[in-house]
């Protein structure tokens, strides 16, 4: 019997249904806030919710507003 280890474990939300135009990878939520989101919130008094996401593949970085 195989034991697991759950503090290992990293569970990461995915984007359903959107996929990377370079390699179609993953889209995942970045940790990392970028210039553009930013502005975008500042910008918008808020009305706007930047989210940032990575390709898992390629690391390519997206922006949806």
């Amino acid at each position: 019997m195989a034991l697991i280890d759950l503090d290992k474990i990293t569970i990461t939300r995915n984007i359903f249904g959107i996929r990377c135009t370079v390699c179609g990878g993953n889209l995942i939520v970045s940790d990392k806030k970028s210039l553009a989101s930013r502005i975008a919130g500042i910008v918008s008094l808020g009305t706007l919710k930047p989210n940032d996401y990575e390709c898992e593949i390629c690391k390519k970085r997206y922006l949806l507003l």
